[in-house]
């Protein structure tokens, strides 16, 4: 009678190629990793298509030098699931085991030599939101400060007036077309953010979903403006 020895748990890696299997597990997550999630002794990774000869190769590598793991490779609603699942005896080991394959920077040496504590939390931010938010922020503001300037002779000195009277002059005549296309960027960065959050399956971080609920506050007094006009002219007269 035969007896078939289970795969050991240890990395048939040299120490080099530790580290440059490790750097370049991390290059494909920054790259390609969309989510992941965990139950006890199973990973699942889930990647952008794109990214499929990347990890076949990461698959096909790590099943040379971790034998004792299991692989299991497919392609499901328009990405690439990769699950990875350790066996029963490197259950006390497994957050270790696991750690490198969530890897977005250097990381310790190899996937199934690791013991260092799990990385951190990838940025929750998605794509070019940020940047939507902040063009959003400076039209809304801009269209707000065009209606503003109306009932500026009213507060401001004469001196001052005659300085500037032909730059408030300018910002009155453009505050329609302004207005017009703050509503037209905040609209488009709420449908921009709102499309990579699907397609990324990410949260917007909170700073730039406060920058949009203040665009859109602005945005909203900018329109009202022919409304909020009136009563703070009498206002300012009284």
């Amino acid at each position: 009678m035969s007896i078939v020895e289970a795969a050991p748990i240890a990395c048939t890696l040299t120490p080099g190629e530790h580290k440059d299997r490790v750097s370049w597990i991390a290059a494909l997550n920054r790259d390609a990793l969309r989510s992941h999630s965990r139950d006890g002794l199973v990973l699942e990774l889930r990647y952008a298509p794109e990214a499929r000869a990347r990890v076949h190769d990461m698959v096909r590598d790590e099943q040379v030098c971790c034998g004792f793991l299991a692989f299991d490779l497919h392609e499901a609603d328009g990405e690439i699931r990769l699950t990875i699942t350790a066996p029963e005896a490197a259950r006390e080991a497994a957050d270790g085991l696991f750690e490198p394959f969530l890897a977005r920077a250097a990381a310790p040496p190899c996937a199934c030599a690791s013991r260092a504590p799990a990385a951190k939390a990838r940025a929750n931010d998605v794509p070019g939101s940020k940047a939507a938010g902040v063009t959003a922020m400076t039209l809304s503001t801009g269209a707000v400060a065009c209606g503003v300037c109306c009932v500026l002779p009213f507060a401001l000195p004469a001196a001052v007036l005659a300085s500037t009277g032909t730059v408030l002059a300018w910002l009155v005549s453009v505050h329609v077309w302004v207005t017009a296309l703050a509503v037209l960027v905040v609209l488009g960065a709420w449908g921009w953010i709102a499309w990579q959050s699907g397609r990324t399956r990410r949260r917007p971080a909170t700073s730039t979903l406060v920058m949009m609920a203040l665009s859109t506050t602005l945005l909203t007094v900018a329109v009202l403006w022919p409304l909020i006009e009136k009563p703070l002219i009498r206002m300012l007269r009284a």
